[in-house]
């Protein structure tokens, strides 16, 4: 009597080297980037020792007066960063299949801005580092204004402003239009970052932007932080398959 022994395939999963599921835990990874890259902004703009639209001279008197916000702020900037150029790659991820064309472009737009967002904080960093060592006001103003002028920085400043405002708005679109949220979720995003621009620079008003500004953009993203986590694992993406 002879036995056959059964050989696997290469089609055959043995359970040991079957992968291990992790859409769920992406799911929620990319839920929390998406809550706390705004939120994190919003906190800054909240604690900030000076206003967007201050001079030099006003803004290293803001430091000055207040160097445990500048500090706190820095450090914010710091932790919010990464969270943030994730929530842009999250808000395509989310949008991909229903709205490709429009979910590439505003990823790719605000994934850009954000990675430029060292030329707008290094000026905060620098600030705060020549009054710490005790440098006189007057010559710190002259060496923060030198590096936001220098062409580099006043490029990416300008690109990053630009950027994350069209980029907002284009994966606000998005989300919209791949039926992730309802419409009105996507036009808080879109219409916030605005508001934004103009509590910033042109009726320069904290409250305003940290409600109405970053701090509504910070509800919608967490409305599509919401439909993120309701997402079946399914729609989300394809199940891992063996090596």
């Amino acid at each position: 009597m002879t036995t056959t022994r059964h050989t696997p395939t290469h089609t055959e999963t043995s359970p040991d080297t079957a992968p291990r599921d992790l859409r769920r835990t992406w799911r929620w990874l990319a839920a929390a980037a998406l809550v706390l890259g705004p939120l994190g902004v919003t906190a800054i703009r909240a604690v900030m020792p000076y206003w967007t639209d201050d001079t030099p001279t006003e803004m290293v008197a803001g430091f000055a007066a207040d160097p445990g916000a500048g500090a706190l702020m820095n450090w914010l900037a710091l932790v919010t960063t990464p969270f943030l150029l994730l929530s842009a790659l999250a808000m395509g991820f989310v949008a991909r299949r229903r709205a490709p064309v429009i979910a590439s472009w505003g990823t790719a737009v605000l994934f850009g801005a954000y990675a430029l967002g060292s030329a707008v904080s290094a000026p905060d960093v620098l600030t705060s580092a020549l009054l710490g060592r005790g440098d006189d006001q007057a010559s710190v103003a002259g060496t923060a204004a030198l590096l936001m002028d220098h062409p580099p920085m006043l490029a990416g400043a300008l690109s990053f402003v630009i950027g994350h405002l069209v980029g907002m708005v284009l994966v606000a679109i998005a989300v919209v239009r791949a039926k992730v949220v309802p419409w009105w979720v996507g036009l808080v995003i879109a219409v916030a970052q605005p508001v934004h621009v103009v509590s910033a620079v042109v009726v320069p008003n904290r409250l305003l932007d940290v409600v109405l500004g970053w701090g509504a953009t910070t509800v919608g993203y967490a409305l599509v932080a919401g439909a993120v986590l309701r997402t079946p694992d399914e729609e989300w993406d394809l199940q891992p398959q063996a090596r």
